[in-house]
């Protein structure tokens, strides 16, 4: 695991043995004491559930105890997970899949990272058929999620969850009459910011990062958001890719929320595709790209599928 001095990448060892076993697709979290990891794929892409503290100043790894709190039996497929203070808010929905409503049996799992205690509660409604870890948005009372399958297409469609009395009501349903409609998607990562849900990532690796997705919230409809290139450095945007990491975070100082995106490999039939070790940031409120590989920051490793945090004094760390 890797954290970030300004524009560096320091490496933090471990002083015991016991720490997680290799993997990818992980959610983190720092809240500036302590990195949370939670789940992820091994090399043979087999789920893993489990949860593990990295102390900052105790540079230890503490397995977490988790069992019969949060999901472990493969049945119950996680198809949102977000880290909310010192929560970790899942959202999980039993398979087999089907589209019949009735048999779909959707939980919501909030556990408390302090404490160790769980809440799980049967979610009600019209109970979406996703199944995107990285689709996650809270926003006040509601959790916001985007992407489902009907039959066995893929649409945009928007759902939310109401907490307080845990129903599922559809936000938006694509019809494709409106050409702002996102093209289908899978694997794609959420971030809220100036009321709308911004998609990064889900496609082919050839979409230009010059235009990105975005669901307006008041409006409830989707939109085509412009951005602006980083004059200089050539190229000016992100190269297309895929398997790329995404973060975001709020600035302390301006209030403004920035995206973090991060290695990937471009999209083509060799198993020698280029793989990437570059850090972008696009800034929400200006909608400017920033390539970190200007001041001297880049990622440790040419990686895929690595997942990043930022913490509260804005240091960026990377796992996986």
């Amino acid at each position: 695991m890797y954290t970030f001095k300004p524009h560096v990448f320091t490496e933090h060892f471990s002083n015991n043995t016991t720490r997680p076993e290799e993997r990818k697709k992980s959610h983190i979290h720092c809240n500036g004491k302590n990195v949370y990891i939670y789940s992820g794929e091994d090399k043979d892409h087999d789920l893993i559930y489990d949860m593990w503290l990295y102390s900052l100043t105790g540079k230890q790894w503490i397995k977490m105890t988790t069992e019969n709190s949060l999901p472990a039996d493969l049945d119950d497929l996680v198809f949102g997970a977000i880290f909310e203070a010192n929560y970790l808010v899942l959202c999980t929905i039993q398979e087999p899949l089907n589209d019949e409503l009735s048999s779909k049996k959707c939980r919501l799992h909030i556990y408390d990272l302090n404490t160790g205690n769980l809440r799980v509660r049967e979610t009600n409604g019209q109970i979406p058929k996703s199944f995107l870890e990285d689709n996650l948005i809270r926003l006040g009372k509601y959790l916001y999620t985007v992407g489902i399958t009907r039959g066995r297409e893929m649409f945009s469609d928007v759902y939310k969850l109401n907490i307080e009395d845990v129903k599922w009501e559809v936000d938006y349903t694509c019809q494709g009459l409106d050409a702002n409609e996102p093209a289908d998607r899978s694997g794609h990562t959420t971030v809220y910011g100036n009321n709308m849900i911004y998609m990064f990532g889900g496609t082919d690796g050839e979409d230009a990062f010059d235009e990105i997705s975005a669901f307006d919230l008041e409006k409830r409809c989707w939109k085509k958001v412009y951005t602006y290139g980083d004059e200089n450095h050539i190229p000016h945007y992100p190269t297309p890719r895929v398997f790329f990491s995404v973060t975001s975070y709020t600035d302390p100082d301006s209030g403004e929320i920035n995206v973090i995106i991060s290695g990937g490999q471009e999209y083509n039939d060799n198993r020698d595709c280029y793989r990437f070790n570059d850090i972008w940031k696009l800034n929400l409120t200006s909608s400017k790209w920033t390539c970190l590989e200007r001041f001297g920051a880049v990622l440790p490793h040419y990686g895929i599928d690595n997942s990043m945090a930022v913490s509260p004094a804005g240091q960026l760390f990377t796992f996986g």
